[in-house]
C-alpha cells in the first residue's frame, strides 16, 4: 500500500469511526432514547418504521442527483445532509416531550443517517475507482471497534443516567463527524486525467431509478433477498434491550452484547482485501447470508445472556463479511454511471426497507406475542432470504479488486 493509499485509509477510518459512533446513538440506542421520552414499544416501532420509509424516499432521490450532477460534488451533498442532522438534533434537545415533534425530528435524523451510509461508501469508491487502492475493509473494521467501545461505554453510562443524556453526546460526536469529513481529502491532481473524465461522462448518463431496476433485474431480486436476510438482524438490533431483558439482562448487558458484535467485525473486515482476492464477492454474500440465518436461530433459542453473547461471535461471518462484500459486489456489477445509485439501493434494502418492515412488525409482534415469537418470525424470513440471495447473485462484470 503506497503513501497516498495509507493516508486515505487512515482518514477514511477516522471518518467512518466518528460516523458509527454517531450511528450507535441513533440506531443502537434508539429504543432506549425513545422510551426515555415516554414512547412504548409500538410507538418506538412506528417511529423507526416512519424513519425507514422516509429514507426509502430520500436515498434514491439523493443518489440519482449525485449520479447526474457534475456541478455539486458528492462531498458537498454529504455535508449538506450532515448539517441538517445537526440542526434537527439541536431542535430535538430544546423541544418539549411531544410525541409528534419528537417523532418528526427523530425520523428525519435517522432517515438521513441511513442515507449517509451509502454516500460514505461512494466517497471511498470515488477514490478507489481512480486507482487509489485504499483498504476499505480495514477502515470500516476500525469503525466497528469505535462502535463497539461506544456501545459498551454508553451501556454502563445508562445505569447511572436516563436516556435523555444520549442526544447531547450525539451532538458533540456529530461536530467531530463534520470535522472528519472536511479532513477526508487528498490531492488527486497527479492521477491520470482520462480516468476522471470517463467517470464524469458516465455519471452524466445516469439512469432513472425505474430504468435502473429494469436494467438490473437480477440485482433487483438480490435486493429483495438482502432485505429478508437483514430482517432478523434489524429485529435483534432494534429490540435488543427487550431480548436481553427477556433472559434477565440489563442495559449493561445490552451494551456488552453490542460491543462484542461490533468488536468482532474488525478481523474479517481488516483482511477482506485478501479474502476477496481468493473468493468471489457473490460467494461471500451467500456465506454471510447463511450465517445471518444461523445467528438468528441461536438468538431465538437462547436461554440466557451467555448464549446471546456467543451468538454474536457469528458476526465474524455475517455482518462483518456482508458489509464490505456488498460494497465491492455493487462496484463490480453496476456501471460507474449508476455507482452511487447502486450503493444507495443496497442501503434502501438493508437499512431503509427492512427497517420500516422490521421496526413496525417487530414492535407489534413484541407487544402481542412476545420476544420468542418475534425472533421465530425473524429466523424464518431470514432463511427464505438466504435462499433468494443464493439464487440471485451473479459473477462480476469488472474486476475492481
Amino acid at each position: 500500500m503506497g503513501k497516498i493509499s495509507r493516508e486515505l485509509t487512515l482518514k477514511y477510518a477516522l471518518l467512518q469511526s466518528v460516523f458509527w459512533i454517531c450511528q450507535c446513538f441513533v440506531l443502537g440506542f434508539a429504543n432506549v432514547y425513545l422510551k426515555s421520552r415516554g414512547f412504548d414499544n409500538t410507538q418506538v416501532g412506528i417511529t423507526l418504521s416512519l424513519a425507514s420509509v422516509l429514507s426509502i424516499i430520500i436515498q434514491p432521490l439523493v443518489a440519482g442527483f449525485a449520479d447526474r450532477t457534475t456541478k455539486v460534488s458528492l462531498r458537498t451533498i454529504t455535508m449538506v445532509l450532515m448539517l441538517i442532522v445537526l440542526s434537527l438534533g439541536i431542535i430535538l434537545v430544546i423541544i418539549p416531550d411531544s410525541y409528534i415533534f419528537i417523532t418528526i425530528c427523530f425520523m428525519f435524523i435517522m432517515a438521513i443517517q441511513i442515507t449517509l451510509v451509502s454516500l460514505l461508501n461512494s466517497l471511498a469508491l470515488e477514490y478507489m475507482n481512480l486507482g487509489i487502492h485504499m483498504n476499505y475493509g480495514l477502515a470500516r473494521g476500525i469503525s466497528s471497534i469505535a462502535f463497539s467501545l461506544t456501545s459498551f461505554g454508553f451501556g454502563i453510562v445508562l445505569n447511572y443516567h436516563s436516556g435523555n443524556i444520549l442526544l447531547p453526546i450525539f451532538l458533540v460526536s456529530y461536530v467531530l463527524f463534520i470535522a472528519a469529513l472536511i479532513l477526508f481529502r487528498i490531492d488527486t491532481s497527479s492521477l491520470p486525467l482520462p480516468e476522471k473524465e470517463v467517470i464524469e461522462t458516465e455519471q452524466k448518463q445516469s439512469d432513472g431509478i425505474f430504468k435502473f431496476l429494469k436494467n438490473y433485474k437480477k440485482f433487483t431480486i438480490l435486493l429483495v433477498g438482502m432485505t429478508m436476510v437483514m430482517y432478523s438482524h434489524n429485529l435483534i438490533n432494534t429490540y435488543l434491550i427487550n431480548i436481553v431483558e427477556n433472559v434477565g439482562g440489563d442495559n449493561t448487558d445490552m451494551g456488552l452484547s453490542l460491543a462484542i458484535a461490533a468488536g468482532l467485525e474488525l478481523p474479517t473486515m481488516a483482511v477482506f482485501i485478501l479474502i476477496v482476492k481468493k473468493i468471489k464477492c457473490s460467494t461471500l454474500l451467500k456465506i454471510s447470508a447463511f450465517f445471518f440465518f444461523i445467528k438468528s436461530g441461536i438468538v431465538w433459542l437462547a436461554p440466557n445472556m451467555l448464549t446471546i453473547n456467543l451468538s454474536q461471535l457469528l458476526q465474524l461471518f455475517a455482518y462483518a463479511l456482508f458489509t464490505p462484500a456488498s460494497v465491492y459486489y455493487v462496484n463490480e456489477i453496476i456501471d460507474a454511471k449508476n455507482g452511487v445509485k447502486g450503493q444507495s439501493m443496497v442501503g434502501v434494502a438493508t437499512f431503509s426497507l427492512v427497517g420500516a418492515i422490521g421496526s413496525f412488525t417487530g414492535g407489534r409482534i413484541l407487544d402481542t406475542k412476545g420476544v420468542s415469537a418475534m425472533l421465530l418470525v425473524g429466523t424464518i424470513v431470514t432463511g427464505i432470504g438466504f435462499i433468494i440471495v443464493c439464487l440471485s447473485t451473479e459473477d462480476a462484470k469488472k474486476d475492481v479488486r
